[in-house]
């Protein structure tokens, strides 16, 4: 008695060039806060140097300078701009190939 077990195709696997299309998108959301954050401590700072604001969170060492988080935050746009230009790499591909599983969905905010 010979049993034959059939299963389903399943997702096909494919090799694209541009896979993590989503992921990126997720990590330039995440990181267009961490910028926000960036530059609340950076112009907070500013202001306690020109008088505006109140004592800074760190009073001495690297942090407690302007220019530190201004650059920080300079970084982090500029990673953000990099990883939002690969997630419409990506689903500019995917709508090419015809892959409707794997397109990015389009954002409703442009950062």
């Amino acid at each position: 008695m010979i049993i034959r077990i059939r299963f389903g195709l399943g997702r096909l696997v494919t090799r694209r060039s541009r896979k993590n299309g989503r992921i990126a998108q997720l990590l330039a959301s995440l990181l267009t806060l961490v910028s926000i954050c960036f530059a609340v401590f950076g112009f907070w700072r500013l202001g306690e140097d020109l008088g505006f604001a109140g004592d800074f969170v760190f009073p001495a060492g690297l942090l407690s300078h302007w220019q530190v988080w201004i650059a920080a935050l300079a970084a982090s746009q500029y990673g953000c701009w990099r990883l939002t230009q690969y997630s419409r790499q990506a689903r500019r591909e995917a709508e090419e190939t015809g892959d409707a599983e794997a397109a990015v969905p389009k954002a409703t905010a442009r950062v």
